[in-house]
């Protein structure tokens, strides 16, 4: 070992550091261990160790292997304080930072649940404004919060499924790389012409690789499976499954065919076996158990025949592609599109966030949507203790957000003013609903809707804004004053943010914006 470290420093004229070295062993005593260390000249290590920042060796199943990473999180929390940044301010730090701090641990092991589970809820309380020693009320639930923006939450990717792609990505590199050196010793060591999975996996041994297999080759996304998301491109055929592989048509071929299927003496068939070119003519060779006989199994294979035919074939070496795009490239993000899946209805959510107006506006009215804001009714809802539950501005009806933003005189004499300014009829509004659509109503151009739909956003955050300064400092509203500061914070918010044009003042004093 010792020649051939100093031949290396020959070649390459780095010097290896026998003192800062560590020998390790695999199977062998720790006596041995220590005394071959002693010969070569360096120190005795021991297994699990760190490098590179993973763990090596250590079993990564274990909760309490993923310490670092949970300390880490709790590291980076401790440096901030929730309590004074807005909501906003806080979603931004749990997307750029919070979301990433684990990707390193991601990308390489499979975490376990309890890991997952304690780290968004880290994110959960920070979120709200809590931490370990404060925990505040979690308003929206975190499966809302964890959909997209257009899907009716706030867009924070959860972390099973940032896991799972970066997982996935390991798997589109195996299929890919068939001369990697890491690829040839995966399969040397788990390799078996009996796996029925889409990559070999031998059982009978634990580590990083029986864990991402068993998950490439067990998860499902309504019903379908990875090997349904990657599609083979055949070149000579000798790589992809003929039954097993998405290669051709809109499906695996043992689901597009089971009775087919059924009758096939060799599951795991390759293309190559079962689909020639000689002499430019296409040869088609089957090994049934028996013959199909009925004419619902002669009709099928006369189907699948005919869908053999426009398959090109070659002598290059089969390739994968993502079926799930355009240019059938595999990226982490369309991984985690896949593995959301379809919204469903939440697609239809009607809220659509202003894109001139700061987050924590978007934010407000996206609450304010789902009623998940701490008026006096909902808090009672909530098993909270409320001595007065009537509004704070008129005090004659109870208050909820439909009465602070559309029903109470307050709120009916801003709009007004509104209505007038922006030149629209008289709003009248009896729900949230009604008051984030309403700049749907409007006939104007898309720039002016998309301004109004600013407006309105601005105002229904400022009327919060002022039941908040009543409620915790007595200060008592005034129609004219808040709609001054919702067409100034109007104007200084349009002209730095909105990309639809330019305005100055006098201009937006009288609403003229195309």
């Amino acid at each position: 070992m010792r020649r051939i470290l100093r031949i290396f420093y020959l070649c390459s004229g780095l010097k290896i550091n026998l003192h800062k070295s560590v020998l390790y062993g695999i199977g062998v005593d720790d006596d041995e261990v220590v005394g071959l260390a002693e010969e070569l000249g360096c120190k005795k290590g021991s297994l699990p160790f760190s490098y590179l920042g993973i763990k090596v060796g250590a079993n990564m199943n274990r909760v309490s292997n993923w310490e670092p990473v949970v300390s880490k999180f709790k590291n980076r929390l401790s440096k901030w304080k929730a309590n004074t940044l807005s909501i906003a301010g806080r979603l931004t730090l749990i997307k750029s930072v919070l979301d990433s701090l684990p990707t390193y641990y991601f990308s390489l092991f499979k975490a376990p649940k309890k890991v997952i589970g304690e780290l968004e809820g880290l994110m959960r309380r920070f979120l709200w404004g809590g931490s370990d020693e404060v925990r505040k009320m979690s308003w929206v639930a975190w499966e809302i919060v964890t959909k997209r923006v257009t899907d009716g939450g706030l867009g924070v990717a959860p972390l099973e499924v940032n896991n799972n792609a970066l997982i996935i990505k390991w798997l589109w590199r195996y299929l890919n790389e068939p001369n990697a050196l890491w690829r040839r010793v995966v399969h040397s060591i788990h390799g078996s012409s009996r796996s029925w999975g889409i990559v070999p996996c031998n059982n009978a041994l634990t580590g990083v690789w029986k864990n991402c297999a068993t998950f490439w080759n067990k998860h499902k996304v309504e019903g379908r499976g990875i090997n349904s998301i990657i599609r083979g491109k055949p070149g000579n055929g000798r790589n992809i499954r003929f039954w097993l592989d998405l290669w051709v048509g809109d499906g695996v071929l043992k689901d597009s065919f089971p009775n087919l299927y059924a009758l096939e003496k060799c599951k795991r068939v390759k293309v190559c076996e079962r689909l020639k070119v000689a002499g430019g003519v296409r040869l088609i060779s089957w090994d049934w158990a028996h013959a199909p006989s009925s004419p619902e199994d002669t009709a099928a294979k006369l189907e699948l025949e005919n869908m053999l035919q426009v398959v090109g074939m070659d002598e290059l070496v089969d390739k994968w592609v993502w079926s799930q795009g355009v240019d059938g490239g595999f990226e982490v993000a369309k991984a985690k599109r896949w593995l959301l899946g379809n919204p469903g209805n939440s697609s239809n959510f009607e809220f659509q966030w202003s894109s001139w107006v700061p987050n924590k506006c978007n934010i407000f009215m996206w609450r304010a949507f789902l009623d998940r804001l701490p008026t006096k009714m909902a808090l009672v809802h909530r098993n909270m203790v409320i001595d007065n539950i009537f509004c704070p501005w008129c005090e004659a009806y109870e208050e909820s957000i439909e009465h602070l933003i559309t029903g109470c005189v307050v709120a009916h004499g801003v709009w007004d003013k509104i209505s007038l300014w922006c030149r629209i009829p008289r709003a009248i509004v009896f729900h949230v609903k009604d008051v984030v659509l309403l700049h749907d109503q409007d006939r104007g151009s898309a720039t002016r809707k998309a301004v109004l739909h600013g407006i309105v956003v601005i105002t229904c955050w400022r009327l919060w804004k002022a039941r908040n300064e009543k409620v915790f400092n007595g200060v008592d509203p005034n129609v004219v004053t808040l709609v001054a500061d919702i067409k100034a914070l109007g104007f200084l918010w349009y002209k730095n943010r909105f990309k639809g044009g330019v305005v100055d003042w006098e201009r937006w004093r009288v609403f003229d914006v195309m």
